[in-house]
């Protein structure tokens, strides 16, 4: 692990061009997956964007060209098995190559309601539903139809999160979470012999728009979306190529650590 340290604190000295490269990279609309894309196009590669909100999209799409990034939109409500199954259809129309797959997308609030400290009984099951598509059903989904266009040294990320206090309040985001984990754990061993690495990221509390929103008072703790995506970029890029299979939980002034379902 303290290879690992090394390798990464050299790496954010430095960004490593990854030409000819196309990642797909969910919920890229805000957040975390803004983030990642936007840092992904730095290091040189060519980065579609899915999510539902075209206009939120559009902004991402203007801070990578602005950076001189190359990018797509890929519009796609992952809750919806049919909206799924266009977006790989659209994708497989753009690309017959696939290097990099990154499943940030998850549901933990709708547009004026925080699903946290709630009892799990008073979840509409249209709310658990849709958790378990967007975290859960999509890249298991996204990942069967896209390893296909994927060649040797081609990697998967799940971004995941950390619950110190546990499972309640937020079942379904809970399970979600948890089970990504484990799908990237079972994808590793799946993909071992194809030369493709799967991994996930676990982060802390992370200072989004959505959580300054939901949770201001413990916006300090927080760790920020640009950190969780240097970390994202150094897993895709050719000094990780021998790192599959692993958890990573990132918090603010820590350096990463292991720590599958923390």
């Amino acid at each position: 692990m303290q290879r690992l340290l090394r390798r990464l604190q050299f790496k954010e000295k430095k960004v490593m061009k990854q030409k000819n490269k196309f990642a797909l990279v969910t919920g890229a609309s805000t957040g975390i997956g803004r983030a990642i894309a936007i840092e992904l196009a730095k290091s040189g590669v060519y980065v579609g964007l899915v999510a539902r909100t075209e206009d939120r999209l559009k902004i991402t799409k203007k801070l990578i060209e602005q950076g001189g990034g190359q990018v797509e939109i890929f519009i796609a409500d992952l809750s919806r098995v049919e909206s799924i199954n266009n977006l790989i259809f659209q994708v497989k129309n753009k690309t017959k190559k696939i290097s990099i797959l990154i499943n940030v997308a998850g549901i933990w609030h709708g547009d004026d309601e925080v699903f946290a400290d709630k009892d799990f009984d008073t979840f509409s099951q249209k709310v658990i539903l849709d958790t378990y598509h967007v975290g859960m059903i999509a890249p298991t989904l996204l990942a069967h139809a896209l390893i296909p266009l994927m060649l040797r040294g081609s990697r998967i990320i799940n971004i995941s999160g950390t619950f110190e206090s546990g499972a309640k309040g937020w079942l379904p985001y809970f399970v979600s979470k948890k089970a990504i984990e484990d799908l990237t754990i079972g994808l590793a061993e799946e993909l071992k012999d194809k030369g493709i690495t799967a991994n996930a990221i676990s982060p802390s509390d992370t200072a989004t728009e959505a959580y300054k929103k939901y949770f201001p008072q413990y916006m300090a703790e927080a760790i920020e979306p640009e950190e969780i995506a240097k970390f994202a970029v150094y897993l895709c890029s050719p000094q990780a190529s021998d790192i599959s299979g692993k958890v990573f939980v990132l918090k603010k002034g820590k350096q990463p650590f292991e720590g599958y379902h923390t």
